[in-house]
């Protein structure tokens, strides 16, 4: 018996250290590779987060292939300490276009964005429009030109979500 009794003490012990050692990323997805799904989290940091071939994938609850999760999807990744992903699981309709640059101009209906040098592009709004600006929701008076933005785009085209990156502002 006390051999039965320090086996099931070591298995206790064994999968606590386990459940210490797990770490779950949360964010929209901007881009999945077969190796890796690069999350945007609410403060505005990238997480890059590996996966392999043992990486369980679920899409709206549902299993699925690495390749249908795409930019734009609110989704958790979970993994053992600094070890591939043991599983993905990604949630949402997702446009598959994803904006990101710094805001040139501010109108009532669209913002503009500079993706680089000499590469603008114009974003209609709409009063579905949701602003993140760190981890909250905020309004859309937050935004001013300088701000360096990601914008999530409905399938019409118009901004979804605009989520305003950390250190997003400098001279402008």
């Amino acid at each position: 018996m006390g051999i039965v009794a320090l086996g099931a003490a070591a298995l206790a012990l064994a999968s606590s250290a386990v459940a210490a050692d797990r770490i779950v990323e949360r964010g929209v997805v901007q881009s999945v590779t077969p190796s890796a799904v690069v999350l945007r989290a609410l403060d505005g940091t990238d997480v890059t987060v590996p996966v392999g071939p043992g990486t369980r994938v679920r899409l709206n609850g549902r299993a699925a292939a690495l390749a249908a999760v795409s930019p734009g999807l609110v989704a958790e990744a979970v993994r053992l300490g600094s070890g591939t992903a043991v599983a993905v699981r990604a949630f949402g309709r997702a446009s598959g276009r994803v904006e990101s640059g710094r805001l040139v101009r501010v109108l009532p209906r669209a913002l503009v964005l500079r993706r680089g040098p000499g590469d603008t592009v114009r974003v209609p709004v709409s009063a579905r429009t949701v602003v993140w600006r760190g981890s909250r929701t905020a309004d859309a008076g937050v935004l001013r030109r300088g701000l360096q933005v990601t914008v999530v785009l409905s399938p019409a085209g118009a901004a979804r979500i605009v989520l305003v990156r950390a250190g997003g502002r400098r001279g402008t």
